[in-house]
């Protein structure tokens, strides 16, 4: 099946990779020239824990005590996220005000999953760490390995909004 964008979808697309990855190069493109093996991403912050995609799949099934947070921006939030997730985009646009006064709402105690789109977790590893300022344990902290993307690519519920054929 051919799938055929309009411009407003195609703009939106555009829209979201130049907020998340900036109008100059990326971190994630910079990092795969750097990185001596490019198949395999480099794990931004290795010292935050990884949650396997189907770990999590099994909790929110369970439905676990848990507190899942996309990072991406609510553009991208609006239209593709992983059910029960809440928004707090690490890149606002109010200079992180608002995402610093969520934050503090999250329960010190619970378990927090955070995610991104991509795979090495750039943006929900350094919210991680924002976690870890605000008191949370390491252990209670963790972000999706593999992101939004691998999520998806196993065909995990998720909302996803429909693009036009």
């Amino acid at each position: 099946m051919k799938r055929v964008f309009t411009n407003y979808q195609f703009l939106r697309i555009f829209l979201f990779f130049a907020i998340c990855f900036g109008v100059e190069e990326s971190i994630c493109a910079a990092q795969e020239r750097t990185t001596p093996n490019p198949g395999k991403p480099k794990i931004f912050h290795p010292e935050v824990q990884r949650i396997p995609a189907n770990e999590l799949k099994d909790l929110l099934a369970k439905k676990a005590d848990l507190v899942l947070i996309d990072v991406n921006p609510k553009d991208f939030f609006d239209s593709w996220h992983i059910l029960s997730a809440i928004n707090i985009p690490y890149n606002s646009l109010d200079g992180g005000a608002s995402r610093d006064r969520k934050l503090k709402k999250i329960p010190v105690g619970k378990l927090v999953v955070l995610y991104c789109l991509c795979e090495e977790g750039v943006d929900s590893s350094e919210e991680a760490l924002e976690l870890r300022r605000l008191g949370h344990a390491w252990k209670n902290v963790k972000v999706l390995e593999g992101g939004l993307t691998k999520w998806d690519e196993k065909g995990y519920p998720m909302y996803k909004e429909k693009i036009s054929e």
